[in-house]
């Protein structure tokens, strides 16, 4: 008599069993399952920034993505007139307000960051005061682009190391600005309080405190960085503005 033998072989997910007076062959037989990837559930980042007029501010460290990584990612502003976004992740502020970046990924939409961006003037009330009345003392009667140059040099001479570091320090500097000497600046002050003052030499004076330093002109866009003077009649001058000269 002969014993009897069993051999087992695995295939596709079922059992087939071949018998004969011998030997028994058990088949067994799997059915491939599909593997089925569920993506990992990532939290949105939310970031509060605060940014000056005309200044800029990476967000790459805020959100945690390098410069690579970033180019997944799709970046948008909802107030391009007060903050806008470059692919890079640099914010560039325009002016004072509020408004809210995304990052978005290319392949998918999902949202990976929300920055809500707070754009700060860099000036105080009270020099917008004092700058507002001084370009209106000595250039009340000129252009917007007469006004606002003339805002420009005394900014200037402000960051200069040559002149006072302070706004009021440039302007009650002994010998230099006729308005702060013959009454002509508190007459504009008392206008400025009383909300009478000139809206283009206000106009010009926020321009000017929030770092901007160019004038548009007929003939093209001029900037006005390294003027430190203006007069009637300036020997040397650079640029000549209605009644103004300058250089």
């Amino acid at each position: 008599m002969c014993a009897s033998t069993t051999i087992a072989v695995h295939a596709e997910n079922e059992t087939t069993t071949v018998e004969n007076p011998t030997t028994v062959i058990a088949v067994e037989t799997t059915t491939p399952v599909a593997k089925t990837t569920t993506p990992a559930y990532v939290k949105s980042i939310t970031v509060n920034k605060t940014i000056k007029v005309n200044k800029k501010a990476s967000i790459k460290k805020d959100i945690k993505l390098n410069k690579t990584k970033l180019k997944n990612f799709t970046l948008v502003s909802n107030k391009t007139k007060v903050a806008t976004i470059s692919s890079s992740g640099k914010i560039k502020a325009k002016k004072a307000g509020k408004a809210v970046i995304t990052v978005k990924s290319k392949n998918n939409s999902a949202l990976y960051a929300t920055i809500n961006v707070k754009v700060k003037n860099r000036y105080t009330k009270d020099q917008l005061r004092l700058m507002s009345s001084i370009i209106y003392s000595e250039a009340g009667d000129q252009s917007y682009a007469g006004k606002k140059a003339v805002g420009i040099v005394i900014a200037n001479r402000v960051s200069s190391r040559s002149y006072p570091n302070t706004l009021s320090g440039v302007i009650y500097q002994p010998g230099q600005f006729t308005p702060a000497r013959n009454g002509s600046l508190n007459r504009s002050l008392a206008l400025y309080d009383s909300g009478r003052l000139d809206k283009g030499s206000i106009k010009a004076a926020k321009a000017v405190l929030n770092g901007d330093k160019n004038v548009k002109l007929s003939y093209g866009t001029i900037n006005m960085n390294s003027y430190l003077f203006f007069s009637g009649y300036v020997k040397g001058a650079r640029l000549t503005i209605g009644g103004h000269q300058f250089k």
